[in-house]
């Protein structure tokens, strides 16, 4: 799968080529530059070690993830079973989400985020609820 120019530049100028694939609810796969990963990492240790659904994440998330690093033409290899998991077929997504990208089936992700109706006062007015509750 190649990535897309603007994303491999990033890459490049602030990583490595090194990414983690992980599958998520929804259907996509998350790209995590290495460093990024390792922060998830280090956020997720922090939470209660006795804790099952913190196990269960933890057991779902690291089972599933996988390696890959671009290669010389800005692509990488995805395994069939994580593109068969997140649906992917010939068209696909990508999508910037700050410290990692998505890439998704390119019609499912129309279907669940094309905007419709008042979606996005909604969004707007929740988004603002969330930032008021945290200080921000």
């Amino acid at each position: 799968m190649s990535i897309p120019v603007r994303f491999r530049e990033i890459l490049r100028a602030q990583y490595d080529d090194h990414l983690v694939l992980s599958p998520r609810e929804g259907g996509c796969i998350r790209a995590y530059p290495l460093l990024e990963w390792e922060k998830l990492e280090e956020n997720l240790k922090r939470f209660n070690k006795f804790n099952r659904t913190v196990d269960n994440f933890k057991r779902m998330l690291f089972s599933s993830a996988q390696d890959c690093s671009l290669d010389a033409q800005g692509r990488i290899l995805v395994h069939p079973e994580l593109r068969d998991r997140a649906g992917l077929g010939e068209k696909v997504l990508f999508v910037g989400m700050m410290e990692f990208f998505e890439i998704w089936n390119r019609e499912d992700f129309l279907e669940k985020f094309t905007p419709k109706g008042d979606m996005i006062p909604e969004i707007e007015d929740e988004l603002a609820r969330l930032a008021e509750k945290q200080g921000i």
